[in-house]
């Protein structure tokens, strides 16, 4: 007998969550019947994720919460509406588990789940929220059947504010290793990196936001060109309307510092033409996880330089395939760059062993399989109550 699971996330624009979402229901169809509820609106390119796997989704009406005082009060009046409508989804799909995605802001599914007389299990995947979003995170906290943490700094971020002992997972974000093989790959045409022929590539993949530490990749690039004269840095991510004045300031911060071999070429349906080309991957960011970014790079057997967020120090060994820098320390990043980018053999000698790791720890059949024991014992600890 299968088991019915309803993934519920209240963000629809196409981030980490979303493709783990897509990634591990196509993994489990034989097992597991996962419907997607998702907002009908900025999820275009979910749905598309969606369709490509053949996952089945809902697609609902659902406002998201942000600091713009328009959209928060629309959140706010909309509330109570949306949870009547969730909980009359939830009811009509007869499910055995609401899977509530997206983080400790996301509490509809929650909520709804349990109006709909359904076993809920949480998934957590943030390692920094506002307070008040926290002390939110514990009142409802007990409420959950269960618990997904995507890393270990997550579980520790969290755990304090649960009040009751639950059912309780580690499962880390998965990284298909045979869609980002390097070997697989052959692209004809890289107009896109055109620019950079014959040129060492330091690359970073995140949508442009203040949490991703960007600013820091524009004072570490101007260290390193001081000592490496054929370098280019790839941005590659969305520029939202919400983090236009933030990438105003790094554009500043880019004239001012006169960095002029930054390039932010916006989002890209498949980052692997970036990473086939990069020789060094960097991670600047203030605060992560379980960053599927990370793990992509190292899949196509990157060496990674990094700050010490998340789960990244357990996957990237400082000295063994990568480099890690404490948090907001640019200069050091700087230096780890530019050890690699002066040491050929270290970059491929650090790669091999990105990719193995990749795929003998976060391996998208390692992860499903998480996903499926999970739910599973679930299943069976709620039917017995």
């Amino acid at each position: 007998m299968k088991i019915n699971v309803v993934n519920v996330i209240e963000e629809g624009k196409l981030g980490g969550p979303q493709v783990r979402i897509c990634r591990v229901a196509s993994q489990l169809k034989k097992n597991i019947n996962t419907i997607v509820l998702m907002p009908k609106q900025n999820s275009i390119e979910f749905k598309n994720l969606c369709d490509l796997n053949s996952v089945e989704y809902i697609d609902v009406f659902l406002t998201r919460i942000t600091k713009q005082f328009s959209v928060l009060f629309g959140y706010v009046f909309l509330f109570p509406f949306e949870i009547i409508n969730l909980t009359y989804v939830l009811k009509k799909t007869k499910c055995d588990i609401v899977h509530v995605s997206g983080g400790s802001w996301q509490y509809k599914g929650l909520i709804a789940g349990k109006l709909a007389g359904k076993k809920v299990v949480w998934h957590l995947n943030d390692s920094s929220m506002p307070k008040i979003i926290l002390l939110i995170f514990s009142v409802f906290s007990s409420y959950s059947d269960a618990f997904i943490f995507a890393s270990e700094r997550t579980r520790k971020y969290y755990l304090p504010l649960i009040r009751q002992n639950k059912n309780m997972f580690l499962i880390p974000a998965p990284v298909d290793t045979d869609f980002f093989n390097p070997l697989n790959i052959d692209f004809a045409k890289e107009d896109c990196l055109s620019k950079s022929h014959n040129k060492l590539i330091i690359t970073t993949i995140a949508n442009i936001n203040p949490i991703k530490g960007i600013e820091n990749i524009i004072k570490a690039a101007s260290i390193v060109n001081k000592h490496i004269n054929n370098v280019d840095f790839y941005i590659v991510g969305q520029i939202s309307k919400r983090q236009k004045k933030y990438y105003s300031f790094l554009k500043t911060l880019k004239n001012d510092l006169k960095v002029i071999n930054i390039h932010f070429v916006g989002p890209r349906e498949d980052v692997r033409e970036f990473l086939k080309k990069t020789d060094v991957y960097l991670c600047s960011s203030l605060a992560e996880s379980s960053p599927m970014s990370v793990w992509e790079a190292m899949s196509m057997g990157k060496p990674i330089v990094s700050t010490r967020v998340g789960d990244v120090p357990i996957y990237v060994l400082d000295g063994i395939n990568g480099f890690i820098s404490n948090i907001d320390d640019y200069k050091d990043l700087s230096n780890n760059l530019i050890k690699l980018c002066l040491n050929k053999e270290l970059r491929v000698q650090f790669g091999k062993v990105s990719r193995q790791t990749a795929i003998n720890k976060l391996d998208i059949s390692i992860c499903s399989n998480k996903h499926e024991q999970a739910y599973k014992k679930l299943y069976s600890f709620f039917k017995k109550e």
